[in-house]
């Protein structure tokens, strides 16, 4: 014992002695807020180092107006709106980031059985939803409504090799306002992460992206929009790690409509080239990118409860139904919903 009691206490003295007493970097919390794109901005970020917030928000807004530039169907100058413009089948040249946009539309038609289509522009002008004035406070007759899903349709664009898109109707326009948000949030986390930053929140117009632990660990707390206007505050939350979440919903934008008991939404189905009028009135979609949420909520919204959830449980989608029973909202959820959000709380 006489041995070994100096080489323990030798060691026990080296452990505290050795013990790096140096403070650990603390975290810090950064927010920038802005607007673009017609609505409010908000990037969250948590990190040890010291960022240069200024900087960062003149590469975010710098950004946002580049792609802005494509994407908007409503800015004289953009890529979007001279594509629609162009009244012409000749071959035209777009912008590679509109072509990207364009492949995803297609692959996401063929995915939600057609209800995904943002050719369905022509319609969703003449119901007072888009750029053009003049139908703002007007409604269409059957005659203009089936005029202008004869312009309508994805058969009728056709993608050619070289970055080369072909209209088979000259009048054939694009709308992208489904899935152009969410490719938006895409590109500013890809800034973001060339900033270095790994632990942080995008969100524009409400429609989310959170990357790494969030400051718990377990992810970024997010509300969850259902529709209730009655209690708007009302909300749920829940934890986003590494995920995007998109709401779609037929009370955000609407007009009177005096030829149904519903006022007439924004949300047009492509279908029947006429405004939604079931009893389904939100739809929170979650998926890897803020593309997909953002496309998929629309889709979902546009399909209905039962049509929609089918097709989330055949591909497995992490989907929260709001649906209007009387003057209450009632929640369902997705298989996939259930087994990310509840599985872990009864564990």
């Amino acid at each position: 014992m006489k041995i070994f009691i100096p080489v323990i206490s030798l060691f026990i003295f080296c452990i505290f002695s050795c013990t790096d007493t140096r403070e650990q970097p603390v975290t810090k919390l950064y927010e920038l807020k802005g607007r673009a794109l017609g609505t409010t901005w908000t990037i969250k970020a948590l990190s040890q180092d010291e960022l240069d917030q200024k900087e960062l928000r003149k590469d975010i807004v710098r950004r946002l107006e580049e792609l802005e530039k494509i994407f908007s169907h409503w800015r004289a100058k953009s890529e979007l709106y001279q594509f629609n413009a162009a009244l012409t089948t000749t071959p035209i040249s777009i912008h590679p980031k509109l072509l990207e946009l364009l492949r995803h539309a297609q692959w996401m038609h063929k995915q939600s059985n057609g209800t995904f289509d943002p050719t369905i522009a022509p319609v969703v002008n003449l119901w007072g939803f888009g750029p053009v004035g003049k139908t703002r406070s007007t409604l269409p007759t059957e005659d203009q409504i089936q005029k202008a899903m004869s312009l309508a349709g994805m058969e009728k664009l056709e993608i050619l090799p070289q970055g080369m898109v072909r209209k088979k109707v000259p009048t054939l326009q694009l709308d992208f306002s489904a899935s152009a948000k969410g490719e938006i949030i895409d590109q500013i986390c890809k800034l973001l992460d060339r900033w270095g930053l790994k632990n942080y929140l995008a969100e524009i117009g409400g429609e989310i992206r959170a990357e790494g632990k969030g400051r718990n660990g377990k992810g970024w707390v997010v509300a969850l929009e259902d529709g209730n206007l009655q209690n708007p505050q009302d909300m749920s939350s829940v934890t986003l790690r590494n995920y995007a979440v998109a709401t779609s919903g037929s009370y955000r934008l609407t007009k009177p409509n005096p030829d149904s008991n519903r006022s007439a939404s924004h949300l047009i189905d492509p279908r029947t080239g006429r405004p939604i009028e079931h009893s389904l009135v939100a739809v929170n979609a979650f998926a890897p990118t803020a593309r997909d949420a953002d496309a998929w909520a629309t889709a979902l919204m546009i399909l209905g409860t039962e049509q929609g959830m089918q097709l989330a449980e055949k591909m497995d989608m992490v989907v929260r139904f709001s649906i209007l029973d009387g003057k209450k909202v009632k929640n369902i959820h997705s298989t996939a919903y259930d087994r990310l959000y509840f599985s872990t709380i009864s564990k």
